[in-house]
């Protein structure tokens, strides 16, 4: 008995001990987090630790449900990681701030939601470097431009910076054309079936696999439902440098090369566990089939790896984006005596180009669909644009040069500018101060320090900061359930003057590390105070595929625009017989898509959570296909 006394008191020290520890240490982080000058806001633990992203959404209904409503605040709404997107702007008005920092007993954080400090923060690389520890989980490969800083960072920057100037978006464009003409063959044929609904989460995930796979890798990958459609397969390589992968599964593989990426990516936290060999013993099925994936998505980059190897060594030279013999080309490879790059850089930077240059753009189409499900005077204003520019052109007259100036100065580019607004794919950019060396900066004249060893969130939250994106005025917002700046509203970029057909792309400076040239956003559009909008992030570091997105998503919206309609699905409520026999623009369909309208806003606003880029986790919201001019529905939300 005296020995389990011994046992519990011991236990009990122990805890007081961590207790103690963790109550010190907040105090100490507090002050540290006062002595900015700025608000703070302390929470018992630091909200992106592992501990708190695996299990937040156990403890922080328990949290709201039993803790007196005199201990709750601001506090507790910060502890959803998510808070960004789902609060938006409140909480910076609440503290009367546009920087705010959180004081945890293991970290100081900052979230910024200010243009001018966003823009002092990307500009100031060195005083203000990536938290690098937090991207160690896409090393599974090796090395790449994502996880590095400084020195290694510019070498490999300009291994991939290349690939991805403007004379290879024309690339883009015709790959994106064939894929989103695939992807409405696939779609148009659930129209022939009993379930008519898309899976549009899922689709997209594939269509820009495909055009990334294509313009990118110069891996032709084919759609499952061509395959064996004699009027559509694909019978010959694009060109002879071509890799071809279908859905079967290849000799020596146990996955296709979609499914090895899709599981990949969608479990990419277990990896974080241990290597492939691991995770294929765990008795749990997610971690074996997690394992797999990692295993089989080596062996195809492997495999690719060495093809475009014995290219490059043969001195043959694709015309064309293939960023594996670019990357190869430029790191010196096959003279080992003049580089210290290894085939792990290589095949890190393939791994992390592929993930980033498909998960955010098939996102961004997704919630582009659902969106203008939901407001079909904006999706009507769109498709009058595509008709101005297309002018019933045949797909294959479309050209990059001609067509892609004139979309991304009108309705097109608004659609995907303010999608990008309101979901953007990565919703926290991370920014850091080294350790033992506090930061200045400046917010409306006033000096303010960001404390050494301070994790910086850049927040999705200043897309809806009222001082850059004014309302409509009070009266005129009323007649809607949302404040403007929460509102899906494209027609904000929209100017009073003609959009211009003539397009001057910006050549930045040191465009060796910069990428591709041009703005985010057309000088046809409005053009947002610098900082205010950051869904490719801003300064050197931003996102080198950012005119690579931009490209797919206009070409997808003119191949889809140009001869169907999306709208929201409403079988949970009345069936198709049911909605046919109600007046048209009656009340009844009014009610019934209403119904549909609200829980698809219900699920944007509970259901959106990030693994590596924001996307419904466990929901989803069905809409149709349809032709234009068969539209059953055509109200706003």
């Amino acid at each position: 008995m005296a020995f389990f006394s011994l046992i519990l008191g011991a236990f009990a020290t122990i805890v007081v001990y961590q207790v103690l520890s963790a109550y010190r240490s907040l105090r100490h982080n507090t002050a540290i987090a006062k002595s900015s000058g700025l608000p703070v806001v302390v929470t018992p633990i630091h909200v992106f630790s592992v501990f708190w992203l695996s299990t937040y959404f156990i403890w922080t209904p328990l949290l709201r449900r039993f803790l007196p409503e005199s201990l709750q605040g601001i506090w507790i709404d910060l502890l959803d990681p998510e808070w960004g997107y789902r609060l938006g702007y409140a909480p910076y008005e609440k503290l009367g701030s546009d920087v705010f920092l959180c004081a945890s007993p293991t970290k100081v954080t900052a979230f910024v939601a200010d243009a001018d400090v966003v823009t002092q923060i990307t500009t100031r690389r060195n005083d203000f470097p990536k938290p690098l520890e937090m991207y160690h989980r896409l090393d599974i490969y090796g090395k790449n431009l994502v996880s590095t800083e400084g020195s290694d960072w510019r070498m490999h920057r300009k291994m991939t910076a290349p690939s991805f100037g403007e004379r290879n978006n024309e690339l883009v464009f015709s790959e994106t054309l064939h894929n989103t003409q695939s992807l409405l063959r696939l779609w148009s044929s659930k129209g022939k079936t009993e379930d008519r609904n898309l899976d549009v989460a899922n689709d997209t995930m594939r269509w820009a696999l495909y055009i990334i796979s294509g313009a990118g890798f110069n891996v032709r990958v084919t759609w499952p439902h061509e395959e064996n459609d004699e009027k559509f397969k694909t019978t010959e390589k694009p060109n002879e440098d071509s890799v071809l992968m279908g859905s079967q599964v290849p000799s020596g593989h146990e996955m296709s090369y979609r499914q090895a990426l899709s599981e990949l990516l969608h479990n990419i936290m277990w990896t974080m566990m241990g290597p492939p060999n691991f995770l294929k013993k765990s008795p749990v099925k997610v971690h074996r089939t997690t394992g797999t994936a990692l295993e089989e998505w080596g062996k195809y980059m492997n495999e690719i790896y060495e093809i475009k190897l014995s290219q490059v060594a043969s001195g043959h030279k694709f015309d064309g984006m293939d960023l594996f013999q670019a990357l190869i080309r430029a790191s010196n490879i096959l003279d080992p005596s003049q580089t210290t790059v290894q085939k792990s850089d290589i095949l890190g930077n393939a791994f992390v180009l592929m993930l980033a240059g498909h998960e955010t753009t098939a996102n961004s189409l997704h919630f582009s669909l659902v969106y203008l499900a939901m407001h079909s005077s904006s999706q009507k204003r769109l498709q009058e644009d595509v008709d101005r520019i297309i002018n019933g052109r045949r797909i294959e007259e479309w050209k990059y040069d001609e067509d892609f100036p004139k979309l991304f100065g009108a309705m097109p580019a608004a659609v995907m500018n303010e999608t990008l607004r309101l979901v953007q794919p990565v919703i926290n950019i991370p920014k850091s101060t080294p350790p033992g060396r506090p930061q200045p900066f400046t917010m409306n004249g006033e000096q303010y320090t960001m404390p050494g060893d301070t994790h910086i969130w850049l927040s999705c939250a200043i897309h809806r900061n009222p001082k850059y994106w004014p309302g409509l005025g009070t009266e005129e917002e009323k007649k809607h359930r949302l404040s403007d700046q929460n509102r899906f509203r494209p027609e904000r970029w929209l100017l009073d003057t003609k959009p211009a057909d003539s397009f001057v792309d910006i050549a930045y400076d040191d465009e060796e590390l910069r990428g591709p040239s041009g703005e985010d956003t057309s000088s046809s559009l409005f053009k947002p105070v610098k900082g205010s909008y950051i869904p490719f992030s801003d300064g050197y570091r931003s996102c080198i595929g950012r005119r690579f997105a931009q490209v797919e998503l206009l070409a997808a919206f003119a191949v889809i625009f140009t001869q169907y309609s999306v709208e929201l699905a409403v079988d949970e409520w009345a069936s198709d017989e049911e909605v046919a026999n109600m007046p048209v623009g009656g009340k009844e369909r009014k009610e019934v898509w209403q119904k549909a309208a609200d829980k698809a806003h219900h699920l944007l606003r509970t259901k959106m959570a990030s693994i590596i880029t924001l996307q419904l986790r466990g929901a989803a919201i069905p809409i149709r296909l349809v032709k234009r001019g068969e539209e059953r529905f055509k109200f706003d939300f």
